[in-house]
């Protein structure tokens, strides 16, 4: 174990304050947590599960996803973005196609629209 690892618990403090400080709390929160079931319906979800392989990155502060949404279409389950935090000091709004997204609600926009093409794609 390095000197960084950050405990599970931590890691959810840090969750909890990614997801205020970055904006992204107030589009996610209508969003329906990702079920472990075989058949999922089709529709936006949200992942709070936190990837304890992510808590210690060894060289420097660990940055783990602390939200993570997905499109579910045809019950195949498709990443679509998340929300990496650092250390209380950074955090990150991602999509596939952009590490960095400026706003909560530009990010959670391009993932919409993702999904939309995903659903159009697919049907």
């Amino acid at each position: 174990m390095s000197r960084y690892r950050i405990s599970l618990q931590n890691a959810k403090r840090l969750q909890r304050w990614a997801i205020k400080a970055s904006g992204a709390d107030k589009f996610i929160k209508s969003l329906p947590k990702l079920p472990k079931t075989k058949k999922i319906k089709p529709g936006l979800y949200v992942s709070y599960e936190i990837d304890e392989s992510e808590l210690d990155d060894g060289l420097d502060w660990p940055a783990p996803a602390v939200a993570v949404i997905y499109a579910v279409i045809n019950n195949e389950v498709n990443f679509l973005g998340e929300i990496r935090a650092y250390n209380g000091e950074a955090f990150w709004l991602s999509i596939n196609e952009d590490e960095e997204v400026d706003t909560a609600e530009n990010w959670f926009e391009l993932i919409k629209e993702e999904y939309e093409k995903l659903n159009r794609g697919i049907n």
